[in-house]
């Protein structure tokens, strides 16, 4: 449970702005005076007030190499930067939602997956009715001002993409925002002339969002060597291998959650190379394409690493239950050498006790008639002689036997 104020907080928006081929500076706005930035919005030329349809070619249009129709209509080419607009906002306020969900001209569905937060799936969808594309990925929260925030907290970001203009609308903040917000001016401020900055935006969100996730599977992965180290280590106590259970259930959900997200983002990574979405704005600059193969791949590598992981971990589970198994093989063994030493003693104290039960018969005996006590002491002497003998190997045995340790030593592994 996170320890968080039941209040709600009012929401945040960012601004960030080129215009006339001119970065300005990025602008922070109070969710509670809203209608201030939608008059700032409502200045710009390029910014999505009205339905604005796209065109999406058919599948047959998608695969005639001889159709380059496309190009004029997915690639503006420009001679300058193109003026472009970034609204960041976050906001867990219902009604600070549906004031920017109604400014802007967004599908229905749309709408109602924000405010529903049915949101979950990480997915692209395209409205060319509406003229923009949706994408809901999963990022990581940032737990800096949070006290008790789980590892595996996520918060789903809903990425919607004009033409010229791009909301990110998130009802929690997300790790590394700041450092995302300097890249985002930095690639305002540039130069370099891109086509359709929006997609170089939206390649840059995911990029972040994905790079996060991929910084986990390092440690997850040492904790599984670790754990792997300790299995031939535990000592045979109860209190050992419930630790360890518990360490390898936890490693297990952590591989399990992680998999589980890169897959995901998987998906995602392949949706947004597909052949409809390089015809349009969302993935028409070649560099972008570029960049989301380059991190498919390396999301790849990513999953493999995982899966070793994971079999790593399995194979720590069965030498768990293989070593449990050991040592109740050693408990046979001890029970079964303990039952052999009592064996020899009864092997060597059964034949003293005829000594004395000899002349315990009502018959005539050696020394019955004797003064003095010379034959008992002689007696005694001879069957303490003979116990002392007889006991001596067992005794030997018994005290050279040592109890089971670790299975390796910890100087070996």
């Amino acid at each position: 449970m996170t320890d968080i104020d039941s209040t709600v907080c009012p929401g945040e928006a960012r601004l960030l702005l080129r215009r006339n081929g001119t970065a300005e500076a990025m602008q922070r706005f109070n969710l509670n005076e809203f209608e201030k930035v939608k008059n700032f919005i409502k200045t710009l030329s390029f910014a999505p007030l009205h339905h604005k349809t796209f065109f999406v070619p058919s599948v047959a249009e998608l695969y005639d190499d001889d159709d380059e129709s496309y190009n004029t209509d997915a690639v503006n080419k420009s001679n300058g930067p193109t003026d472009v607009a970034w609204l960041d906002i976050e906001t867990d306020n219902e009604a600070d939602l549906n004031k920017v969900l109604s400014f802007f001209p967004l599908h229905s569905s749309t709408k109602q997956d924000v405010r529903e937060r049915k949101n979950s799936t990480e997915r692209a969808e395209i409205f060319p009715s509406c003229g923009y594309v949706c994408i809901n990925i999963a990022a990581k929260q940032d737990s800096t001002n949070v006290i008790g925030l789980e590892e595996d907290e996520t918060v789903m970001v809903s990425i919607i993409a004009f033409d010229q203009f791009l909301l990110t609308i998130h009802r929690k903040p997300f790790k590394g925002k700041e450092e995302l917000m300097a890249q985002m001016e930095s690639l305002l401020s540039s130069s370099t002339s891109d086509s359709e900055p929006v997609s170089v935006f939206v390649c840059s969100l995911i990029s972040s969002f994905v790079k996060e996730y991929q910084k986990e599977p390092s440690s997850i992965l040492v904790d599984v060597d670790s754990v792997n180290e300790l299995v031939l280590q535990i000592q045979p106590s109860r209190c050992d291998q419930m630790d360890l259970l518990r360490r390898i259930e936890a490693l297990r959900h952590r591989l399990s959650y992680l998999q589980a997200a890169f897959l995901a983002k998987e998906s995602l990574l392949q949706q947004l190379i597909l052949p409809v979405m390089r015809r349009i704005f969302i993935a028409a600059e070649p560099s972008v394409v570029g960049r989301y193969q380059r991190l498919l791949s390396g999301l790849l590598l990513s999953i493999e690493r995982l899966r070793k992981g994971r079999d790593v971990l399995n194979l720590s589970s069965m030498s768990l239950v293989g070593g449990v198994s050991m040592r109740l093989l050693q408990h046979c063994h001890w029970m079964d050498f303990l039952n052999n030493v009592m064996t020899q003693m009864s092997l060597v104290t059964m034949p003293i006790c005829i000594i004395p039960g000899l002349f315990t018969m009502n018959v005539r005996v050696p020394f019955e008639e004797s003064e003095g006590l010379t034959a008992f002491l002689g007696i005694a002497a001879v069957t303490a002689l003979i116990f002392a003998a007889g006991m001596a190997y067992p005794t030997y045995v018994y005290f050279r036997y040592k109890p089971p340790g670790a299975l390796v030593p910890p100087s070996l592994s």
